[in-house]
């Protein structure tokens, strides 16, 4: 595909340069026809420019389904890149957490287009880059009469095991969770441009499939095996590479937690569950994550595995 120049939204030099079809641009259209809600990202990487991010889904652009994840536009503090049409799928929020589903009914993948904003090191770029994005999201927006206010939510805000846009709003001084500068932004850009809505041309055999289910809506109670030698690790987000909690809250022999969420971990090859603690002094606000053991099924079904770290009782 070549990039392309096709226009100056809200000022920001905006061009197309759209992914190959594959894994992650499949070329299904959305459920929805036209995209019913927006989802606001970071990249996660830090210095990296939009199109870096770009460069990268074309180089893996086919890259297998437990791995793959995409998303429509990225933004930096010099241009806009739409790498798959608006008003084709992409995979940018996990399918199966249900707050999205609640909140517009379906997923997101199916029904909304997502942008991700890059930030960086250097303060001032990343608030230009943020500024560059809400301006871009304005002028999406107004073409699809979408409100900022209650139909753009955080990343973060409809998935809880993410951080973002929080990594752009705290490389850009603010508060990891204040959302409100961005709508704020967005709804001041609104007064601007309207690019033409624009339909991306049906695709006759587009990729069938999507990203592997790896979270599950499951609820139950997880209770540490007696003769474990070894406290278990908890972490403050899901992830191996993550804050971990002071070791006088792992999780020791006998112990039990209230879980509402089953995570297969594809990456390090284990399974997981979030939950609240329910002591007495202890932090009941905020989700926590724990590895309870190796995927050792054959079929990688949870309710078969003998080898947990613990016993599981189903809600």
């Amino acid at each position: 595909m070549t990039k392309t120049r096709i226009g100056t939204w809200n000022g920001v030099p905006v061009y197309t340069d759209f992914l190959p079809f594959g894994t992650r641009r499949t070329g299904q259209r959305l459920d929805s026809g036209n995209p019913k809600f927006a989802v606001f990202h970071d990249t996660g990487n830090p210095n990296s420019t939009a199109q870096n991010n770009v460069d990268y889904y074309r180089n893996t652009y086919n890259i297998g389904w437990d791995a793959t994840a995409s998303a429509h536009i990225f933004v930096d503090d010099k241009e806009a890149i739409i790498c798959i049409p608006v008003t084709e799928k992409a995979w940018h929020v996990l399918y199966n957490t249900p707050i999205d589903n609640a909140w517009y009914g379906d997923d997101a993948n199916d029904i909304a287009f997502g942008l991700e904003a890059c930030y960086f090191s250097d303060r001032q770029r990343t608030l230009k880059s943020l500024d560059n994005s809400c301006r871009i999201m304005a002028a999406l927006c107004n073409s699809w009469g979408i409100n900022p206010r209650n139909q753009m939510p955080g990343h973060q805000d409809i998935q809880y095991d993410k951080q973002d846009p929080g990594n752009i709003l705290a490389a850009a001084g603010y508060g990891r969770r204040d959302m409100s500068v961005i709508d704020n932004l967005v709804v001041k850009y609104m007064n601007g441009d309207a690019p033409v809505k624009k339909i991306a041309p049906t695709v006759k055999t587009p990729v069938q499939g999507k990203p592997l289910q790896t979270i599950w809506a499951w609820e139950g109670t997880f209770t540490a095996h007696k003769t474990n030698t070894l406290p278990i690790t908890v972490y403050r987000e899901f992830g191996l590479d993550k804050q971990q909690v002071d070791e006088d809250s792992f999780i020791n022999a006998g112990e039990y937690v209230t879980f509402d969420q089953i995570i297969k971990d594809v990456k390090n090859g284990y399974w997981w569950i979030r939950f609240k603690y329910a002591a007495d002094g202890a932090n009941k606000k905020d989700y926590f994550y724990m590895p309870i053991g190796k995927i050792t099924d054959k079929q990688e079904k949870i309710k078969n595995e003998k080898e947990l770290w613990g016993s599981i009782e189903w809600a």
